[in-house]
C-alpha cells in the first residue's frame, strides 16, 4: 500500500509541476487594495512563545519538535532518527503536563500517554503557540485550562486571491537517511462563506546513519539500523459560516505508519533490534462558534478518536517465541464554553468538558479499563488602567472502571490559577502567575502490560512565576529590541517518571516523591535593517533549570538533579534576508545531564552543541530550500544509548498554483 501511494504521489507531483512551469504568467498583475485593521488588546504581552511558517525555515525544522526546541524553558527528549520518539518537557514538569492541541481540541495518544511530536509534520501548520498559566483566549475548552502548559497548533486556513476559487500546493522533500517526502495540499472555495481543504503527506526513510560509540576504545563507526519509517497522513475538512455571527470548522485526520524501533546501544553491541511498531490514529472533530449578542459568545466542540498501536518483538524469549501486543484506545469528547462581557472591564468565562475513554488489548490479562473525565472551569479577566488580572478555578472529576473490580478508583480535585500583567510604562511590563495543577496516571501508566504500575499516585504540581518584558522601538537601522526574563519555582509531589527500559516501547514508571524546580528563562530579539531590501534578525534564549529530588533527606540522591534535566540550555538564531534570498543559522547548546537520580560520573550524559544552516530562494510561486543539520557532524545523545544522527541534508521544492 505504502509503495503504491508513494509512487502515485511522486508521479502526480512531477506532472503538475511540469504543467506549472509552462503556465506561468510574466505580465504584471494588478491586485485590489486591501485595508487591514488590527485592534490591539490592552496590556497584551502574555506568557506565550510563537513559531510561524517562516521560523520553521529559520530553525531548519521538519516537525513540531524541531520547531519548538528553540523556545525558552523547553527540553526536547529525542531518541534519535527520523522515526524516533520526540517528547517535550516545559520547565522540567514532564511531557504529561503539556497539552497538545490541534485547532483548539487536545490530541491524545494510546502508546505511552505522551504525544510524539515527531509525528506532527509542519506542512499544514500555520503557527505553533506555547502558552502557560492559562489560554490567551478565554473562549476555550475546559481541557485547555487543565495542564501546566499548552502547545496550540493552528492549521492553515484557505485563502483565495481575487478571481481564484482554488489553490494547489505541491511540495517534495528529499534528503539523508533515504528520506523522500511528497506533499499535496488542495483548497477549494465552495461559496462566499464556505471552503474545503485536503492534505496528503507520505514519508519514506530507511533511517540508517553512522554513529560513534562513546568509550568503547575504538575509532570504528557503527551503523544505526532498524530505524526505518513509512508514514501516510491524510486530513481535510470544511470551514465557513452560516451568518456573520458564527463559524464552523470540521476536520478529519488519518495517520498510518510502520517503523522500526532501534534498541539501546551498549558497548560492542550494535543494537541490531528487530522490534516493530505500527500506529493507526484517526480522529474527527467539529467546532462551532456563535456570537449570541454583544456580550455573550458560545463555543461547542466535539471529537471522536481511535488510536491503534501494535508492538512486535520477534525475538522475545517466551513460549511463543515472540511478543505481539495490540492496543486500541477510543475517546469520545464533548465541550461547551461561553464568555460574558459583564462590564466594560470584566470578562467572565465558563467551560465544561466530558470525555469517555476505553482501552482494549489482545492480552489475556487485560483489565479493559474505561475512564470518564468531567472538567468544569470558571474564570474571569479584569482590566484596570495599567493592570490586567486573570484567574480561574478548575474542577476535575475522574472515574475509572476495571473489569471484575467493584472498587474502581475515582478522583476529584479543585485547582486554582491566578495571573497578572502590570504595565509600568510604554516599554516595560511586569507579569507573573500562580497555578496549581495535577495529572492523574494515564492508562499507559497504570494498565499497559510491560510497564504499567498500578500503585502510582496522582502527580501534583504548584507553579510560581514572575518576570518582566522590555520592548522598545529604536531609531535608525535598529528597528526594534525585545527582552524578557522570567524566574520560576515549581513544587511537585509524587512526580511520575517514565524511562525507557529495554527499547522505545517497554518503559518503567514510578513516583519520585518530591521535586523542587528552580528556573530562569531569558529571551532577546533585535532587528537590524541594512537597507530597504536587506534585514538581519537575531534571537537568543537562555534557560536555567535546577530540578532537585527532595524526597528523602537520608537518601543518597537527595538534592540531586532528576534524570534527563540539563541545567543550562542556550538557543540562538541569526537570519539574513535580502530580496528573494534568505540565509539562516541556528545553534543549540545543552549542558550535560544524568540518566539516573544518582548524580555520579558513571551516570553522566555529555552535553552537546550543534549548528544548522538553511538557505531559501523564492521565485514567483516556487521556492527552493536547502537545509544542513548538525553541520559540524557532532557525535551526541540526548537520551543515553540512543545516539543522534550526524550531518544530514534536506532539499525541498515547493510550488503553488
Amino acid at each position: 500500500m505504502f509503495s503504491k501511494v508513494f509512487w502515485y504521489c511522486c508521479v502526480l507531483f512531477f506532472v503538475l509541476t511540469s504543467k506549472i512551469s509552462f503556465a506561468q504568467v510574466d505580465s504584471l498583475q494588478k491586485l485590489n487594495e486591501i485595508k487591514v485593521r488590527v485592534k490591539r488588546e490592552k496590556n497584551s504581552i502574555r506568557l506565550t512563545q510563537t513559531a510561524d511558517s517562516l521560523s520553521f525555515i529559520k530553525t531548519s525544522s521538519y516537525n513540531v519538535a524541531d520547531a519548538i526546541r528553540n523556545f525558552a524553558g523547553v527540553n526536547i527528549k529525542d531518541y534519535g532518527g527520523i522515526g524516533g520518539l520526540k517528547t517535550i518537557s516545559v520547565r522540567s514538569l514532564g511531557a504529561n503536563h503539556t497539552g497538545v492541541q490541534y485547532d483548539g481540541i487536545n490530541l491524545n495518544d494510546a502508546q505511552n500517554g505522551q504525544i510524539d511530536l515527531g509525528k506532527l509534520i509542519l506542512d499544514n501548520i500555520e503557527s505553533i503557540n506555547l502558552y502557560q498559566a492559562q489560554p490567551t483566549d478565554l473562549l476555550s475548552t475546559a481541557t485547555s485550562f487543565s495542564t501546566a502548559n499548552v502547545i496550540s497548533i493552528v492549521t492553515k486556513k484557505p485563502k483565495f486571491q481575487a478571481g481564484k476559487n482554488s489553490n494547489l500546493l505541491l511540495k517534495l522533500t528529499a534528503g539523508s537517511f533515504g528520506l523522500v517526502h511528497p506533499v499535496i495540499q488542495y483548497q477549494q472555495k465552495l461559496s462566499d462563506n464556505w471552503s474545503a481543504n485536503f492534505n496528503t503527506s507520505y514519508q519514506n526513510a530507511n533511517g540508517t546513519y553512522k554513529f560513534k560509540v562513546e568509550g568503547d576504545g575504538s575509532d570504528t563507526l557503527a551503523s544505526r539500523s532498524n530505524g526505518d519509517l513509512m508514514a501516510l497522513q491524510l486530513d481535510g475538512g470544511f470551514s465557513g459560516r452560516f451568518s456573520p455571527n458564527n463559524s464552523i470548522e470540521l476536520r478529519t485526520s488519518l495517520y498510518d505508519s510502520e517503523r522500526g524501533l532501534p534498541g539501546a546501544v551498549i558497548f560492542y553491541d550494535a543494537a541490531n533490534s528487530s522490534q516493530r511498531l505500527w500506529n493507526k490514529d484517526f480522529y474527527t472533530q467539529l467546532r462551532f462558534k456563535q456570537k449570541l449578542n454583544d456580550k455573550w459568545n458560545l463555543l461547542l466542540s466535539s471529537k471522536f478518536s481511535e488510536n491503534y498501536t501494535r508492538y512486535l518483538d520477534p525475538q522475545f524469549l517466551n513460549q511463543k517465541g515472540e511478543l505481539d501486543n495490540r492496543y486500541t484506545q477510543n475517546e469520545y469528547f464533548q465541550s461547551a464554553a461561553t464568555t460574558y462581557q459583564a462590564t466594560k472591564n470584566l470578562l467572565v468565562n465558563y467551560a465544561t468538558d466530558i470525555s469517555f475513554t476505553t482501552l482494549n488489548t489482545n492480552l489475556a490479562q487485560n483489565n479493559y479499563p474505561t475512564r470518564t473525565t468531567f472538567l468544569q472551569v470558571i474564570g474571569a479577566k479584569y482590566y484596570f488602567k495599567t493592570l490586567v488580572v486573570e484567574g480561574n478555578l478548575l474542577n476535575t472529576s475522574i472515574k475509572d472502571q476495571v473489569k471484575n473490580n467493584s472498587t474502581s478508583p475515582s478522583f476529584s480535585a479543585y485547582t486554582p490559577t491566578f495571573s497578572f500583567n502590570y504595565q509600568i510604562d510604554n516599554d516595560f511590563l511586569l507579569r507573573g502567575f500562580y497555578k496549581h495543577v495535577f495529572r492523574y496516571p494515564t492508562f499507559n501508566d497504570l494498565y499497559y502490560t510491560n510497564f504499567g504500575n498500578r500503585d502510582l499516585n496522582p502527580e501534583k504540581a504548584i507553579q510560581y512565576s514572575f518576570g518582566g518584558v522590555f520592548s522598545k522601538p529604536l531609531k535608525g537601522n535598529f528597528s526594534g529590541l525585545n527582552l524578557s526574563a522570567d524566574l520560576y519555582y515549581n513544587q511537585i509531589e509524587d512526580k511520575i517518571i517514565a524511562l525507557p527500559n529495554k527499547n522505545l516501547f517497554i518503559w518503567s514508571m514510578y513516583n519520585l516523591g518530591s521535586v523542587s524546580i528552580y528556573g530562569a528563562d531569558f529571551v532577546s530579539k533585535f532587528n537590524y535593517r541594512i537597507n530597504q531590501k536587506a534585514t538581519i534578525v537575531y534571537n537568543t534564549n537562555y534557560t536555567f533549570q535546577l530540578a532537585l529530588d527532595k524526597t528523602d533527606k537520608n537518601s543518597s540522591v537527595y538534592n540531586n538533579q532528576i534524570p534527563y534535566t540539563p541545567m543550562h540550555t542556550i538557543t540562538s538564531n541569526l537570519s539574513y534576508q535580502a530580496n528573494s534570498w534568505s540565509i539562516f543559522y541556528n545553534h543549540i547548546f545543552s549542558s550535560g545531564r544524568y540518566y539516573l537520580g544518582n548524580n555520579e560520573p558513571a551516570y553522566f550524559v555529555k552535553g552537546f552543541s550543534i549548528s544548522d544552516v538553511s538557505v531559501s530562494k523564492q521565485y514567483k510561486s516556487t521556492s527552493l530550500t536547502a537545509q544542513i543539520n548538525n553541520i559540524f557532524n557532532i557525535n551526541y545523545s540526548i537520551i543515553r544509548s540512543f545516539p543522534m544522527p550526524g550531518t544530514s541534508v534536506r532539499l525541498t521544492i515547493k510550488t503553488t498554483i
